[in-house]
C-alpha cells in the first residue's frame, strides 16, 4: 500500500508493527504521557449524540436519552484518550497498511466490548427498552471511519500530544478542514493513479470493495438495506447504498483527474 503522507517524512525513523506493540507493552507510562485529550474531547462529543438520537428514534423519553448520552460521553472521554495514545504510537509504522490493520483489529474490538457491557448495564439499571444493538452498530461504523481518520491525520502531526511536533488543539482544528478534504480524496486519488498505470483489474476491484464498504457502513447506520421515496418506491439497483457509493467514487475520481496534481511514474514507486 502506498504511503498516505505526501509531506516530508518524519525526522524519527519509522518503526515496525512489532516495535510499536513492544513499545506499548514495555512503556505503559506513555498512556499517561500521551493520553490524548484532543481525541477524548472530539470522540466524546461525536459519540454521545449517536446514543441520544438512537434513544429518541426508539421513542424513549428525553430524560432517558440524555442519560444514555451522558454515560456514553463519559466512557468515550476516558477510553478515547487511551486509544488515541495507542494510535499515536503506530503513526510512524511502515508500511502504513500494517499499522492500520493492527489498529482496526484491536482498538475498535476492545472499545466496543467495553461499550456493550456498559450499555447493557445502563439498560438493566434503568429498566429501559434495549437499544444497545442499534446504538453499538452505529458506533462501530463511526469507529471504522474515525480510526482511519485518526491514523491519517496523526501521520501528518495533527491531534498528537506529548511530542515535539504537538500543537494546540485550536491549531489542529484550524488544519482539520483541509485534512478532511485530503482524507475524502485519498481513495479517489489512489484509483486515479491505478487508471493512469492502466491497472484496470485493480481499478475494478477497488470500485467493488468500495461499494461493499459503502453498503455495509450506511446499512449499519440507517438500519436500511436501501433507500426509498414516496411511500416505498425505489430506483431499482440505484437505491442500494453500495451502488450509490460506487457512483460517488466515480465522480470523485473524475474530480481527482481534473483538480488533483498528476503524479509522474517516478513518484509512484515511493512506499
Amino acid at each position: 500500500m502506498k504511503e498516505i503522507v505526501l509531506e516530508d517524512p518524519p525526522l524519527i525513523p519509522p518503526g515496525t508493527v512489532t516495535e510499536a506493540w513492544l513499545s506499548v507493552f514495555r512503556d505503559p507510562t506513555q498512556f499517561v504521557r500521551h493520553w490524548n485529550y484532543k481525541g477524548a474531547i472530539l470522540s466524546a462529543a461525536l459519540r454521545a449524540p449517536i446514543f441520544l438520537i438512537t434513544y429518541l428514534i426508539g421513542r424513549e423519553s428525553i430524560k432517558l436519552a440524555i442519560a444514555a448520552a451522558v454515560v456514553q460521553f463519559t466512557f468515550r472521554f476516558a477510553f478515547a484518550g487511551l486509544s488515541g495514545a495507542v494510535i499515536q504510537s503506530f503513526r510512524r509504522v511502515e508500511p502504513p497498511w500494517k499499522a492500520l490493520a493492527s489498529i482496526l483489529l484491536v482498538v475498535p474490538l476492545i472499545s466496543h466490548l467495553f461499550e456493550y457491557v456498559l450499555q447493557m448495564a445502563f439498560v438493566y439499571v434503568t429498566s429501559s427498552t434495549d437499544h444497545t444493538n442499534e446504538a453499538i452498530l452505529r458506533s462501530i461504523c463511526v469507529s471504522l471511519i474515525s480510526t482511519l481518520f485518526a491514523l491519517f491525520i496523526m501521520r501528518r502531526n495533527v491531534m498528537i500530544v506529548g511530542e515535539s511536533e504537538s500543537k494546540s488543539l485550536g491549531s489542529d482544528l484550524v488544519r482539520m478542514p483541509f485534512l478532511v478534504y485530503e482524507f475524502v480524496l485519498f481513495i479517489p486519488n489512489e484509483v486515479a493513479r491505478l487508471i493512469r498505470r492502466r491497472a484496470f483489474m485493480s481499478t475494478v476491484l477497488s470500485f467493488l470493495l468500495f461499494g461493499v464498504f459503502s453498503q455495509l457502513i450506511i446499512w449499519g447506520v440507517t438500519n436500511k438495506i436501501f433507500w426509498t421515496y414516496n411511500n416505498g418506491k425505489t430506483f431499482g439497483a440505484l437505491s442500494y447504498w453500495g451502488v450509490d457509493g460506487m457512483i460517488i467514487l466515480a465522480v470523485a475520481v473524475i474530480y481527482s483527474f481534473i483538480f488533483s496534481p498528476r503524479f509522474e511514474p517516478a513518484d509512484t514507486g515511493h512506499s
